[in-house]
C-alpha cells in the first residue's frame, strides 16, 4: 500500500493509449512534485470502477475511447462521479465536440500535445476543489 499525503489531489486517468498514459504520467509527475496521486485506466469500465471504489479530485478523460464515444463516457462519469469535474484530453478534436463536451459537464478541454495549456486546466481546477 502507498501512503499518500493527506492534502495530495487525486487524479484519475482515463486513457487507452499506452504513449498517451506515458505523457500526461510524466507531465504531472514532473509538473505535480508529488503534490497529485494519479491513478490510471485503460477503458471507461477499469475508470468507472476506480471511480467506485475512491473519490477523486479531478478525471482526465481521453475522447478516444474503444467501444464508447465520448458522449457516452462524459454520461457515464457524469452519473458515477457527479461533483468530480473532468477534462478530456483527445489528441484533436472538432469544434462541434468541443462544445458538446462543455454542454455534458467537462470543465475544459485541450488537445493531449498541448502540454502547458493541460498543465493550466489541472492548476485551475484542482485550485477549484
Amino acid at each position: 500500500m502507498v501512503l499518500v499525503p493527506e492534502n495530495t489531489a487525486q487524479v484519475l486517468l482515463i486513457e487507452d493509449g499506452e504513449a498517451d498514459r506515458l505523457l500526461v504520467r510524466e507531465l504531472l509527475n514532473l509538473k505535480g512534485r508529488g503534490r497529485l496521486n494519479l491513478t490510471e485506466a485503460r477503458d471507461l469500465r477499469g475508470g468507472l470502477e476506480w471511480l467506485g471504489k475512491q473519490a477523486f479530485d479531478l478525471v482526465l478523460l481521453d475522447t478516444k475511447l474503444p467501444e464508447v464515444t465520448a458522449l457516452h463516457a462524459l454520461r457515464a462519469i457524469g452519473e458515477q462521479a457527479p461533483s468530480t469535474p473532468i477534462l478530456t484530453h483527445p489528441a484533436y478534436i472538432t469544434v462541434r465536440t468541443r462544445q458538446a463536451a462543455r454542454e455534458r459537464g467537462t470543465f475544459d478541454v485541450v488537445v493531449r500535445g498541448d502540454l502547458n495549456p493541460m498543465w493550466s486546466a489541472v492548476t485551475k481546477l484542482l485550485s477549484l476543489t
